[in-house]
């Protein structure tokens, strides 16, 4: 049971995120010392970033990366461009980004990124600008083999070629590996756009056979239509999933015998927006989330499931495509409900997946670990699906009855697991780096 927040306590992500830690660190009786170490990030940059606008005026953008974790392998976490992002929210992100990757156990850290700035506003050129001169103050501490930046809120196989082409010319080599999410003709990973959508289907196929429901008698509402939101709505309905809601920023969508969700996204394709289609009635976005269905995926931001709605969520089951959608209060809430929730660091970590095969078949030729975790991982979405079947399998989740928190169930796998740990016992802890001169 979580501690009384005030809700600004309640919805900082940072805060959000130890009070779950330390929840499964307490159960686990974790090591004192560990505890302390995982507690914090390892590193936190921030960066003020000068930027000639297109009017010839200089303005000035802070930037944030933050490495969570390296213990396990590089760090790898998105890079987000928007005007309330924070450095709580980042170190949220990249601890975030650390337990997922240990679930899902791939040899790598948790890291995350982001800009204060409004790309809505800013033309392409603008936003290239910005993105090559944080590539380069943060040159020393990114790379295949320290930090790995990948798209996330805002940003996209675009920024990631940009990222790329500054680091390559920075280190006069083409260094393709620096980033993962970037195009295909680039050495983008095939599946990589889709990865967390079929993810989150992955996750609620398990669910409903676990509540014994149909597929073709379960109702979705998909609060977010982009990346994740858009390839989870259109996988499940091609699946035979009746997607009745769509919730967007300004308005959402519904329709109770089920949207035509390939003709919306095509419309969204074409206009830039769902608002304006016919296909569906208009709904109020926050009411919209609160309406009878059987699957309910938040894949938009943070705190959207608080104390002040939880209690009137009317879903089976709960799949977090976004970073950090319930808060902690609301998680108990949920709980006394019955509500089935399937954490983000399981429902979401799908993307680390791909990303991983795609950065490792390039590195390959100079990194041990790459031509191991190339062995491993491949490039194939049914390989990629047998490793996240296997994570369902270490949830608990293929058996016996569903957990009374699965995210309990899940926290506890990075924090229990022998093998996530034990990389921070052999390494052990050098005390005085040495010197290169």
């Amino acid at each position: 049971m979580t501690t009384a927040l005030d809700l600004e306590q309640e919805t900082n992500p940072w805060q959000a995120q130890a009070a779950r830690f330390d929840l499964a660190a307490q159960k686990l009786n974790l090591d004192a010392g560990l505890w302390k170490v995982l507690q914090s990030p390892s590193r936190e940059i921030i960066v003020h970033i000068p930027v000639m606008m297109d009017d010839g005026h200089l303005e000035v953008f802070t930037g944030f990366r933050v490495q969570h974790s390296i213990a396990r392998g590089p760090a790898k976490g998105g890079l987000r461009y928007a005007p309330d992002v924070n450095l709580d929210e980042v170190r949220a992100l990249a601890s975030w980004m650390t337990w997922k990757c240990a679930v899902v156990n791939i040899p790598f850290g948790g890291a995350k990124g982001g800009i204060i700035c409004d790309p809505h506003k800013m033309s392409q050129g603008e936003l290239e600008r910005m993105t090559r001169r944080y590539t380069a103050e943060l040159f020393e501490f990114i790379g295949p083999e320290k930090d790995v930046p990948a798209p996330d809120v805002n940003t996209n196989e675009q920024t990631m070629a940009w990222i790329m082409d500054t680091y390559s010319m920075h280190m006069r080599q083409t260094c393709t590996a620096v980033v993962t999410g970037k195009p295909i003709n680039i050495g983008g990973s095939r599946g990589r756009r889709e990865a967390t959508g079929r993810g989150v289907l992955m996750v609620c196929e398990k669910a409903i056979q676990k509540l014994r429901l149909n597929r073709d008698t379960t109702r979705v509402i998909v609060q977010g239509f982009g990346n994740v939101g858009s390839n989870a709505a259109r996988l499940m309905a091609e699946a035979g999933y009746k997607v009745i809601g769509i919730i967007e920023v300004g308005g959402g969508l519904y329709k109770k015998d089920g949207i035509d969700v390939e003709a919306l996204w095509e419309f969204r394709q074409r206009n830039g927006t769902i608002h304006g289609f016919t296909g569906a009635e208009k709904y109020d976005p926050a009411e919209l989330l609160l309406v009878d269905c059987d699957i309910l995926i938040p894949a938009a931001t943070e705190n959207q499931i608080t104390s002040q709605n939880a209690d009137r969520v009317k879903c089976k089951i709960l799949a977090e495509g976004a970073n950090g959608p319930t808060t902690a209060t609301a998680d108990d809430i949920l709980s006394e409900k019955k509500v089935f929730v399937i954490p983000d660091i399981l429902a979401n970590a799908a993307a680390s997946l791909p990303p991983t095969s795609s950065g490792c078949r390039i590195a390959r030729a100079t990194s041990g670990r790459s031509r191991w975790s190339m062995s491993i991982w491949g490039t194939s979405w049914i390989l990629r699906s047998m490793m996240l079947s296997g994570t369902l399998k270490r949830t608990g989740v293929n058996t016996g009855s569903p957990p009374i928190c699965w995210r309990s169930t899940a926290w506890h796998i990075p924090l229990g697991s022998a093998e996530s740990m034990r990389s921070h016992i052999d390494r052990g802890f050098e005390q005085e780096p040495h010197s290169s001169g």
